[in-house]
């Protein structure tokens, strides 16, 4: 009987929790897509208009400083990435971690910590860039097998309101917002 009242109150406190869900999602939070740039592409806009700059820097440490060849391929740089239509333009919100990261705690005992990257706003039209606003954003791990089972799921999100023109931006770690994280951006 005692079991039966606590699983039913255990059921009334998870229904919240799933309505906050469906209204984040309803309110058009993306997560950000994984991307890695060790294959180099001249059509992808990530490598070719956001970021190829630091894919640059990135190949130029790897050869210069480390003395290592890349053979045909690009160094580690990775990134994430929202991508939204707004008439004739393309809108990329993304986020790379690169070198000129600050990563989060590294220590074995340390908490998960997303790392500041730059964030890069690119409008796109007509295959032209129109703009590109770079802030620094958080970086979260792509989804890890080796992370904690908590982690497993963290990220990075986007939302996008063609009304006001501005980008949402927000992060979570351990199934929590990282205030820190949570900016807006105008396109205006």
């Amino acid at each position: 009987m005692r079991f039966k009242f606590i699983l039913r109150i255990a059921a009334l406190l998870a229904i919240p929790g799933v309505a906050v869900a469906q209204d984040q999602s309803a309110a058009g939070w993306q997560p950000m897509s994984y991307y890695n740039f060790q294959v180099p592409s001249t059509t992808d806009p990530l490598q070719t208009l956001v970021w190829p700059d630091v894919i640059r820097e990135a190949n130029a440490y790897v050869t210069t400083e480390l003395k290592r060849p890349l053979d045909g391929r690009n160094a580690l740089v990775t990134a994430l990435a929202s991508t939204y239509r707004d008439g004739n333009r393309t809108i990329i919100v993304s986020t790379a971690l690169s070198r000129a990261c600050d990563s989060g705690a590294n220590d074995r005992g340390a908490e998960i910590e997303p790392s500041t990257c730059p964030l890069r706003i690119a409008t796109i039209e007509n295959g032209k860039v129109l703009s590109i606003k770079s802030d620094m954003g958080c970086y979260t791990d792509h989804a890890d097998p080796d992370l904690p089972a908590k982690n497993r799921n963290d990220n990075s999100y986007t939302r996008y309101d063609p009304t006001s023109g501005t980008i949402s931006f927000r992060t979570t770690i351990g199934g929590r917002d990282v205030p820190s994280c949570a900016r807006t951006y105008s396109l205006k």
